[in-house]
């Protein structure tokens, strides 16, 4: 057996003296364990092993200031070795003692042990109650050695998880305290400590954390003395704070945003290793709005940053720099404008984007204005720089990757646009038309709908035998019809206003694409959905399809009307107007007027047509689209009076002619008046006495000129005549009016003024013996006479004679009312 070393201690002994009631023996033997453990790492594992820690803590929670300073420093010994006995033995005690002796060497020794324990436990620091909250206080210390433990002790604890590092943040005081000792005149490495600790608050928190830090007093402050300072690594993190917190909003942004950040990234930007951060965060922030892309450009020193950027080595860089110039032309594209102009590289830098297989470059290459198109001078010269962008940017259409693709088709279309000499250089590049072509099959349809868009825009602005050629390029056009039913607004509508442009001026492409298996079907569809461009375009498309714009194509027009559902799409875009009402108008009178009898009874049969047709008469303004609906409906009946005929005038295209009359559209009703009048002369006549009794209008006049002409043909007595039965028939209208409103008012006053008693009995609901009262289940409330009640089956049997008539008129009374009522089905 070996003997003990004769300079190990004797542990019991020690613990006597620890907790020796005479002070200073007590005292003294904390402060030799304190340099002990101070020293060696094993004299510390000693004590914990020896079970002298709870007579530290004692000794910790001693009111000698002398004694609770050692036996800190004893524990923060002892926590390098044995983090868990500390924590679960004295972490209570540490924040009692942080909390009550606030300064001195007290606190910093206890913050010390707290900083040993969270760099080992940090989520048991965390989660001892009221030891943040301490540690937060003590960042307001006036010694340096307390706060810069406690900023190391809150960095290691936010190290340990997303979850506490929401709570290091959220412990009130915590991030303001941080800041401060950042700007303060404290020592460096005081300052480094906290400088830290922000910083791995956000490098776990993320942008939650970014917000917060942001968001606290002085953090700007803060923030902008780490961008300027030396330490590369903590500068980079102070500019992804910036960035982070702009990232989560418009409001974050602006409070990140200071004159001072901004002026910081800036200069930062400069520097080794802080470029891709910096422009970064500038790049951000420049997208939350556009009076922060403007504050941006104005901040001193930004945008010579962006150029040096732009034009730069680092490609991550260049593309953040472009998107914050695409932020800022977004606002003001003059300004990028100009900036371009004075800085040739600037294109040189964009073309070489183009040029790139990475979306995110080719996605910044293009600075637009707030219309999303780029400025002259941005484009102007871009095709003949170096290289070959235009091919590369074919190929990047085609590419697997939808960001680049999408983006390739937005920058193309920005180049058709310029011009019709440059819409021709584009469009007449090799393989460009093909590659169009094949990027109608990419699975994303929203680079369906941008390369489609680059010939649509050069149709559009400068010719359309761009869409022709398209359409009538091998395979093209079954592409475009499977475009047509597209879920994406934008590729539908670039599909439909291809095939117009392309049809409008090719009769036989015309008849291919009607008689596609779908095709027509996939444009009634469009158009039936109502809204964004690809209804319109729809429209259009089809009224392309079936005229050429003159004069219609029969053979086309009957393939569509024996089409399903597109004649009723037509007619329910005629009945919702807007900008897809014309197109459809004029392509349902279209078919009407071909004059085929066959054809006429297949449109004027389709569901909803002549509601379609007659409303447009009475709404659109327009005499020019009014006499389309007009010269249809006149059709309609002159085809056949007795059952056609008959369905325009039920459908009330009499009154609608009498109402384009008040508008002064002779030339609209005088053919259809004809045509009704071969149908039923009495009832026209009728509808037109209607417009001769006071006040006097262009419409009475008219109705007068009607009348007295063939086929009706009558003199002024019959005229005055009937003007006297239309005012007396009007008057009578109107008093029959206020009859029905008082009557319909009736049955409340007398369920109002007549005490709840059974018609048949008498007694009142409230009288004792009386039953619950119930309605006649015939006539209740529909009558004048409002509800009629019965307190039981008995009472009601008696009552039937008297009630009988009454139940039954007013019932049928309501029934002829709710019929008669819009939607109640009324033939």
């Amino acid at each position: 057996m070996s003997r003990p070393s004769p300079s190990a201690p004797n542990i019991p002994r020690l613990i006597e003296q620890l907790s020796s009631a005479d002070a200073p023996t007590a005292a003294a033997a904390v402060e030799r364990e304190a340099r002990a453990a101070a020293r060696l790492d094993r004299n510390a594992l000693r004590l914990a092993q020896s079970g002298a820690v709870p007579a530290i803590v004692r000794a910790l929670q001693s009111p000698d200031e002398h004694a609770a300073k050692d036996a800190a420093a004893v524990l923060a010994g002892v926590a390098r070795v044995a983090p868990d006995l500390v924590v679960e033995t004295a972490g209570s005690a540490l924040v009692a003692a942080l909390t009550s002796w606030g300064d001195g060497d007290v606190a910093a020794n206890v913050t010390m042990a707290f900083k040993e324990l969270a760099q080992r436990k940090p989520s048991s620091v965390a989660a001892e109650p009221g030891a943040l909250q301490a540690l937060a206080s003590a960042l307001r210390s006036a010694n340096d050695g307390t706060i810069y433990n406690a900023a190391a002790a809150l960095g290691w604890c936010a190290s340990a998880s997303s979850s506490v590092t929401r709570r290091v943040a959220s412990t009130p005081g915590t991030l303001a305290a941080l800041c401060a000792v950042v700007t303060s005149d404290r020592a460096p490495h005081v300052i480094s400590s906290a400088v830290c600790a922000l910083m791995e608050i956000h490098r776990v928190g993320g942008g939650d954390a970014a917000v917060r830090i942001v968001s606290t007093p002085g953090a700007a402050d803060a923030l902008t003395q780490i961008l300027q300072s030396g330490e590369l690594s903590l500068a980079r993190a102070a500019a992804d704070v910036l960035g982070d917190a702009a990232r989560a909003g418009p409001e974050h942004a602006r409070a990140a945003a200071t004159p001072a950040a901004l002026t910081a990234l800036a200069s930062a930007a400069g520097r080794d290793g802080l470029l891709v951060n910096c422009i970064a965060a500038l790049d951000i922030i420049s997208a939350a709005s556009q009076q922060l892309a403007l504050r941006v450009a104005d901040a001193p020193g930004a945008e010579a940053a962006l150029l040096a950027a732009l034009t730069g080595s680092d490609a991550y860089a260049g593309t953040n720099a472009a998107r914050a110039f695409c932020c800022i032309a977004g606002a003001d594209i003059g300004r990028v404008a100009r900036l371009v102009s004075a800085t040739p590289a600037v294109l040189l830098a964009l073309s070489s984007q183009l040029q790139s297989k990475e979306a995110f470059l080719v996605e910044g290459s293009m600075p637009a204005g707030e219309a999303g198109t780029p400025h002259r001078t941005l484009v102007a010269g871009l095709l003949d720089l170096p290289g070959a962008p235009l091919q590369a940017l074919a190929a990047a259409l085609r590419s697997a990757d939808n960001d680049l693709a999408v983006w390739a088709g937005v920058v193309l279309s920005a180049l058709v646009g310029v011009s019709a000499a440059q819409a021709q250089r584009v469009l007449s590049a090799p393989d460009l038309m093909q590659a169009v072509i094949a990027a109608t099959s990419h699975p994303d349809q929203l680079a369906v709908g941008n390369a489609l868009g680059i010939v649509r825009i050069a149709a559009q602005k400068f010719d359309g035998g761009y869409a022709t050629r398209l359409a009538c390029a091998p395979g093209a056009l079954q592409l475009l019809v499977r475009t047509l039913g597209s879920a994406e607004d934008l590729a539908a509508a670039n599909a439909a206003m291809i095939l117009a442009y392309a049809c409008r001026a090719d009769a036989g492409l015309a008849q291919r694409v009607a008689a596609v298996p779908g095709a027509l079907r996939a444009l009634a569809g469009q158009l039936s959905r109502g809204e964004g461009d690809a209804a319109p375009a729809a429209a259009s498309a089809l009224l392309c399809v079936a005229t050429d714009g003159s004069s219609p194509r029969p053979e086309v027009l009957r393939r569509l009307a024996a089409e399903e559902g597109v004649l009723p799409a037509l007619a329910a875009a005629v009945q919702r107007g807007g900008v897809t009402g014309p197109n459809s108008l004029c392509l349902l009178s279209a078919a009407v007027l071909v004059g085929e009898e066959q054809l006429v009874r297949l449109v004027s049969g389709a569901e909803g047509v002549i509601p379609a047709l007659v409303s447009a008469m009475r709404t659109i303004a327009d005499e020019a689209t009014a006499l389309y609906a007009a010269r249809a409906l006149e059709q309609i009946a002159a085809t056949s009076p007795q059952d056609l005929g008959r369905s325009v005038l039920d459908a009330g295209a009499a009154e609608a002619a009498v109402q384009a009359m008040a508008r002064g559209s002779d030339q609209v009703v005088s053919g259809l008046l004809q045509a009704m009048l071969a149908v039923d002369a009495a009832k026209v006549a009728a509808v037109l006495a209607a417009a001769l009794p006071p006040p006097y209008t262009a419409a009475t006049i008219r109705a007068r000129t009607a009348l007295a002409s063939a086929p009706l043909s009558l003199g002024p007595v019959a005229v005055k005549a009937l003007a006297h039965a239309a005012e007396a028939a009007a008057t009578l209208r109107a008093r029959a009016a206020v009859l029905e409103a008082l009557a319909s008012a009736a049955a409340v006053e007398v369920d109002a003024a007549r005490p709840r008693a059974c018609a048949g009995c008498g007694l009142q609901g409230n009288t004792a013996g009386a039953g619950r009262l119930r309605p006649c289940a015939g006539c209740s409330g529909k009558g004048p006479a409002g509800c009629v009640l019965y307190c039981g089956a008995d009472c009601q049997r008696a009552h039937w004679r008297a009630h009988k008539a009454y139940c039954k008129r007013a019932a049928a009374a309501a029934a002829a009312a709710e019929r008669s009522a819009p939607g109640g089905g009324a033939a």
